[in-house]
């Protein structure tokens, strides 16, 4: 038995260590480490007033933004017992689609160097680059930011757009989803892929899934105190575990794969057990984004209100559930007599989907159990949050 250890792990959202064990050329055993510094956002937000939490929390990633934005507010309303109207839920979900779309493609451009050949490559980057603009000026013209979205608020919309540019944008429309289609063509064309996608068609593995919803997130439709976390070194005891910066994630009891697939799984007829199943949920998930966005610009009407208004911060606990990119995003927050944070807790869907990817990297070849990692579209910047004093 031989091991391999990359201590960079390349085209991945931060910084991670990856540790192969093979015997005879195929993975017997796989530790995945984050290795990048705690950013402490769960305790900078505490004795700090509820608007405040919602934008710093927005900041622990660059690619989830919206999401954490989404899963704070949802909290946050939960602990003080409002609702927004409908406009504001509408362009929430908006808001938390086009992230999507934006994470998504940033995973096709990561993952690409792995299945696409390298003759056709470079055309689906510049299409990626592409598509990732365009979508990216909705966010800019509905959130009020192309990343972490300040118009996204406790209570629903702190301003909106004019009418003449959320009518742009419903005009531009149909050049995003043709952006799409020609992106999508190449993605899913399997004489442009590579040997690795292949051997990914051909291994089948499957886990319990989790998932609350599919275009948006439901505390209801999952059990938040069945979720239960501890730091990675103490659910794998080699020595290069104890490296680790992150908590994992498991419910029940149990390891659990959380994203793309597990809502395609759970809410569509959708059959592929295989690895490179996943790419293929991925794909699907991004078209019915767009397609929910664009039934979202025609339902909102801009004549009504987007926020709650007087709204009182006082004592009370919480609890927001969203569908992230990456899967099930939970944020638990209590407040104060005063209305500020007493305590913060983040549990993101990496921390669910590291011990997955550990499971379904056995028995493939070291070039696809490394592709497995970027398959996950693990987001390390999230998922840290072990500090370790000596």
């Amino acid at each position: 038995m031989g091991e391999i250890a990359i201590n960079k792990v390349c085209r991945v959202a931060g910084e991670a260590k990856l540790v192969l064990y093979e015997e005879n050329g195929t993975v017997t055993d796989v530790l995945f480490m984050a290795t990048a510094p705690v950013r402490g956002f769960e305790k900078m937000v505490i004795g700090k007033n509820p608007l405040f939490a919602v934008e710093a929390v927005m900041r622990i990633c660059g690619l989830c933004h919206a999401s954490h934005g989404i899963a704070a507010v949802e909290a946050v309303e939960h602990a003080i017992g409002i609702a927004p109207p409908r406009n504001g839920l509408l362009m929430r979900e908006a808001l938390g689609l086009i992230n999507r779309a934006q994470s998504h493609a940033l995973q096709f451009l990561m993952i690409a160097g792995d299945l696409i050949k390298e003759e056709k490559r470079n055309e689906v980057l510049f299409k990626l680059m592409d598509f990732h603009a365009r979508v990216s000026d909705y966010l800019l013209k509905l959130g009020g930011a192309a990343t972490h979205p300040p118009n996204l608020t406790i209570g629903g919309m702190l301003r909106i757009p004019k009418w003449s540019v959320f009518n742009n944008l419903k005009a531009r429309f149909p050049d995003l989803i043709k952006s799409w289609e020609e992106l999508r063509e190449i993605l899913l064309d399997e004489d442009v892929q590579t040997e690795v996608a292949e051997e990914l068609r051909g291994a089948r593995r499957e886990m319990p899934y989790l998932t609350s919803s599919f275009f948006y997130g439901d505390r209801y439709n999952i059990r938040t105190d069945r979720v239960e976390t501890m730091p990675y070194y103490e659910f794998r005891k080699e020595e290069p575990a104890m490296e680790s910066t992150t908590l994992v994630a498991f419910y029940g009891g149990k390891k659990v794969e959380t994203g793309p697939r597990a809502r395609m799984k759970t809410y569509r007829e959708f059959k592929d057990d295989s690895l490179y199943g996943l790419h293929l949920a991925r794909v699907e998930d991004t078209e019915l984004a767009l397609l929910r966005l664009a039934e979202i610009l025609d339902e909102i009407n801009m004549e009504e209100a987007f926020r709650v208004k007087n709204i009182t911060f006082g004592p009370g606990r919480g609890v927001g559930v969203y569908e992230a990119p990456r899967g099930t995003l939970i944020h638990y927050i209590e407040l104060g007599e005063e209305g500020r944070v007493v305590s913060s807790k983040i549990v993101v869907p990496t921390m669910f989907n590291i011990p997955v990817m550990e499971e379904m990297a056995k028995g493939l070849s070291v070039r696809a159990a490394e592709t497995v990692m970027r398959l996950y579209d693990p987001c390390i910047p999230c998922t840290t949050h072990v500090v370790r004093l000596g």
